[in-house]
């Protein structure tokens, strides 16, 4: 599944196994007369030892990652009843093949915390180098009354995902209501439909029904629109933006500065045309293929003015070194600054409640 149920609902999860033990590598039967209620999860004890214990330190016990698949990420929702253990934590996961992935390479598919990096060891030198860098590639992308004076961005495109018989275009379609609301759709047929929305007050999936998020869905596709070129150098006056200067590249035949960047939980690499200022490359670590943690470089290329702004209109992606299909786009289209319907960031109403 791609979407959540009701994010309200809450199960029994494990089988109703305990969890203490659970992580300890023992499977014994929890009692509805001892058990604790966090989040959507309500799990079940054996007896007042262990649920004390898990109440100590929930954060160690309960289902990580919020309950989404192990495997494949925050935007693939985890079957209660479809667990595994690593080194004393419990994942869910949303198939059995996740399951067996994961228990053959863990590493592959839990990503680094990286809460605690910063750029704390970079010179100051770095720092005002980075940061000069960055406006440079604002003002190449149009300046900065531009940049930060955008009110909304349209985009519809073509990308591309897998198949059982291999890849296939799809169309898909950003839009933003700057700062903070955003709608994304992918279109997989004729009557296929996801969109993603994440705004202020709440953020739900749209496919057919409309379906909530976990906080940690939400918080994932936060993360993900942050990483959209123009968000990053939007974000550039925010309280925490830092954006140190790490050396110099090559992107095919240009010389690029890189600069790492890190705001709001987001930490990515740009690659600083140095002629022109241009953004060449952004890159960071994420899932690919299968739902592999890896390196994802982003290079962007044939850059078209709009509306006073200069922004790339194809952008091609790798994976750990290797071109990858599902992550290469081409703009079709873009509006600036255009009227956009308030409806499209409401959640729909269920079918019973529309009558």
């Amino acid at each position: 599944r791609l979407v959540a149920q009701d994010a309200a609902e809450t199960v029994i999860p494990l089988e109703g196994l305990d969890p203490v033990l659970l992580a300890e590598g023992k499977e014994a039967q929890g009692d509805v007369k001892f058990s604790v209620t966090r989040g959507r999860f309500r799990y079940l004890f054996v007896g007042a030892e262990t649920k004390a214990r898990f109440e100590r330190e929930p954060a160690r016990y309960e289902i990580q990652l919020g309950g989404t698949c192990a495997r494949m990420g925050p935007s693939t929702e985890g079957n209660p009843d479809l667990f595994a253990a690593h080194k004393g934590r419990i994942y869910l996961f949303g198939s059995p093949e996740c399951v067996k992935a994961f228990k053959a390479a863990p590493e592959n598919y839990l990503e680094p915390d990286a809460s605690h990096e910063s750029h704390a060891a970079a010179s100051a030198e770095a720092l005002t180098k980075g940061r000069a860098l960055v406006e440079k590639a604002v003002e190449a992308a149009g300046g900065a009354s531009k940049i930060d004076g955008l009110k909304s961005y349209q985009e519809k495109g073509l990308a591309t995902r897998r198949t059982r018989d291999g890849v296939a275009e799809m169309q898909t379609s950003l839009t933003w209501v700057f700062p903070d609301r955003v709608r994304q759709e992918r279109v997989f047929g004729p009557n296929m439909m996801l969109a993603t929305v994440v705004t202020p007050g709440e953020a739900f999936f749209v496919m057919g029904g409309a379906d909530s998020m976990f906080d940690e869905q939400r918080a994932h596709f936060r993360k993900q629109f942050r990483r959209n070129l123009l968000a990053v150098l939007r974000a550039r006056k925010g309280e925490g933006f830092t954006a140190a200067a790490v050396g110099a590249g090559r992107v095919a035949e240009a010389n690029v500065e890189e600069v790492l960047v890190n705001f709001e939980g987001v930490r990515l690499k740009l690659g600083v045309e140095a002629s022109t200022g241009r953004v060449l490359t952004l890159s960071y670590r994420g899932r690919g293929p299968g739902g592999v943690v890896g390196e994802i470089v982003e290079t962007f290329s044939d850059f078209r003015a709009v509306e006073g702004l200069s922004l790339p209109f194809k952008v091609a992606g790798t994976f750990n070194g290797e071109a990858e299909p599902t992550l290469t786009y081409r703009v079709e289209s873009l509006v600036v600054n255009g009227d956009v319907p308030p409806s499209l960031f409401e959640k729909p109403k269920p079918a019973a409640a529309q009558q």
